[in-house]
């Protein structure tokens, strides 16, 4: 079963100021590398519970290629778009779910070249469904740690530490926790993904289902609250002391 929430997907326009910008609201920003399908490159906010921000820009704003994941669909607009829960057997995850009644498409190998010039590899899939209430998964193939930077990577200057609760935008909440619950393997109560809490609330306005608004947890230097959604390029994020999911 999916056995934590791996990484949350930010989509921004562009790379260099969405780092910049991050930088500005006290995270610790790490240069991620180019995808192997040479469409999109990313940059991240890993934090001390393993989980991390993905920050994800297309290369060619207007080419008209998309990704596995169906991430160009949102431009122009930016924020967060999608999310990931890491497995450590996909296949055996992908039958389960079609069993059920999930209709899962395995989408294979996929990489990334980092910087220093190592490749990292992985493999997906994906649910389908209308919107992104439910996550992508994903499996390592080379280690995770290459993927995911830690240590002094992880430090932030705004004390966060880690990402405990993720707000899902649905019309149909009881229905979304159903299925959550179902892809997670856990009981009553809010569907959990490793330290995670998930719930499904009712959208605001236009809001597209899928995920909507993040709740950091930090240590105790951190200023609480909500961060600038201008610098954070329209995320909702918010800083709590102490929070234990």
């Amino acid at each position: 079963m999916p056995a934590r929430l791996d990484h949350l997907v930010i989509l921004v326009r562009d790379l260099e100021e969405a780092a910049r910008d991050y930088g500005r609201l006290g995270f610790r920003v790490t240069p991620g590398g180019e995808h192997a399908d040479g469409l999109t490159r990313n940059a991240l906010v890993p934090f001390r519970d393993g989980t991390y921000l993905e920050l994800v820009a297309f290369i060619e704003p207007e080419d008209g290629r998309d990704n596995v994941w169906g991430w160009r669909r949102f431009l122009p607009h930016e924020g967060l778009i999608d999310y990931c829960a890491a497995t450590d057997s996909l296949r055996e995850d992908v039958e389960r779910l079609r069993g059920l009644g999930f209709e899962v498409e395995d989408l294979g190998e996929g990489g990334r070249l980092l910087p220093d010039g190592e490749e990292i590899r992985w493999r997906s899939a994906s649910i389908r469904q209308e919107g992104r209430v439910l996550p992508f998964l994903i499996e390592d193939v080379t280690p995770r740690q290459m993927r995911v930077p830690g240590g002094p990577a992880a430090d932030h200057p705004n004390g966060a530490t880690g990402i405990p609760r993720l707000e899902i935008s649905t019309p149909e909440a009881a229905r979304a926790s159903e299925h959550l619950a179902a892809l997670a393997g856990t009981g009553p109560g809010p569907p959990e993904f490793g330290a995670c809490e998930i719930f499904p609330v009712e959208p605001s306005g236009e809001r597209r289902e899928g995920p909507s608004a993040i709740g950091l947890s930090a240590d105790a230097t951190a200023c609480a609250g909500e961060l600038d959604r201008t610098l954070s390029h329209g995320v909702r994020l918010a800083l709590t002391r102490g929070y234990e999911a």
